[in-house]
């Protein structure tokens, strides 16, 4: 069998592949269509070997087994690219199957947090660099889908809130990106603009062809509050229905724990205590609770101070919120350690003494912290 090593001319970075690659040992690795979203992935995967195959290779049962698994991490990655173009085309008006588009990064979402749901909240708190509207939204999406599995949610009847969670920012895009590197209050324009982004991404699916009544609704409503305090309608309470109650919290969330200009992101359990304090009046109570269990006090990728002095990431929720195994990145003496080091926080030597702020001297290999090489 014919096979071709792969240059590195010949794949572009956020490029779909144009065929399928293998390994030298014919094991596929990427199938055709598969975007490399950073030149980091991409030298990893040549220094690996990436080789082409005139014809699909024969493969024995026992290789099968060993079948490599795409890092949720590079599935991430791929994503933010197709939610940036998909975002692109609504605001440009190149509407072609905007729906179904949309549908398909949903399903997406929906198997890379089924495949692995800790490493997407890991995500979600460390992958902050990117345009700020679409990690916002895929963030969004992602931590609504899992909550919304957590309270038995049917996929079929996530999907549209999924798909509102994606989509409710699309009228101000610019204007995020903007905000968040602005120290300056917002000026009447901009504080008009944000309050008419609601309907503004309302209007802009409407005519990329989206029809279904709870996406368009929730969208529209997503800023609205419980008290009567949101945008654009000031409706309340028994008004708000339940779609909008989830993206209420999980918009909230993710907002606190990034980063801006005139602020620093906050720490995962500051983030919550403001929910039941500040948001109070704001957001659904009981849900509330719920999404505080489902994320633990300590979700992954926080980083942690440990009873002996080492600093750790947390990378898998435990069965209880309050022990959740983590990786020791730093010994007890301040200095990185070469491989990360699981620790069980059940245990007393390793229980945690404090959650503190990421070191970003520290490199981190997500892939590698998740176990996936």
């Amino acid at each position: 069998m014919d096979k071709k090593r792969i240059q590195q001319s010949d794949v572009k970075v956020g490029e779909p592949l144009k065929w399928p690659v293998f390994d030298d040992r014919g094991i596929l690795l990427l199938r055709k269509g598969y975007v490399i979203t950073t030149p980091s992935q991409l030298q990893s995967l040549l220094n690996r070997g990436l080789y082409l195959h005139q014809a699909p290779p024969p493969r024995p049962a026992i290789e099968e087994k060993s079948a490599v698994t795409i890092s949720p991490f590079h599935i991430f990655d791929n994503l933010q690219v197709r939610v940036k173009r998909l975002c692109d085309d609504i605001q440009g008006g190149n509407i072609n199957d905007i729906p179904g588009r949309i549908s398909q990064i949903c399903q997406v979402i929906q198997k890379v947090v089924q495949m692995d749901a800790d490493a997407m909240i890991g995500a979600i708190h460390l992958i902050q660099e990117g345009h700020y509207t679409v990690l916002h939204s895929l963030h969004a999406a992602i931590l609504a889908e899992i909550f919304l599995r957590s309270l038995s949610i049917s996929a079929e009847d996530r999907l549209p809130i999924l798909a509102a969670a994606m989509t409710k920012d699309v009228g101000m895009m610019d204007l995020q990106e903007t905000l968040r590197k602005q120290n300056a209050p917002l000026t009447d324009e901009q504080f008009a603009w944000v309050r008419a982004h609601p309907l503004r991404s309302l209007e802009l699916l409407e005519k990329a062809g989206v029809k279904d009544g709870i996406w368009l609704e929730a969208v529209r409503h997503h800023h609205e509050r419980l008290d009567g305090s949101g945008y654009p309608d000031g409706i309340q309470e028994e008004d708000i229905f339940f779609p909008v109650r989830i993206l209420a919290l999980v918009d909230i969330y993710t907002a606190m724990i990034k980063r801006r200009a005139y602020r620093d992101s906050l720490k995962s359990r500051d983030a919550m205590r403001e929910i039941f304090t500040k948001h109070a009046s704001e957001v659904d109570a009981h849900l509330t609770k719920l999404f505080i269990k489902e994320l633990g006090l300590f979700p992954p990728g926080v980083f942690v101070k440990l009873r002996n002095s080492e600093v750790a990431i947390v990378t898998r929720r435990g069965k209880q919120g309050t022990v959740p195994i983590v990786h020791t990145i730093i010994g007890p003496r301040g200095a990185p350690l070469a491989k990360a080091l699981k620790r069980d926080t059940a245990q007393d030597d390793y229980a945690i003494h404090e959650v503190v702020d990421r070191d970003l001297q520290v490199t981190l290999n997500l892939h590698s912290l998740w176990g996936y090489n």
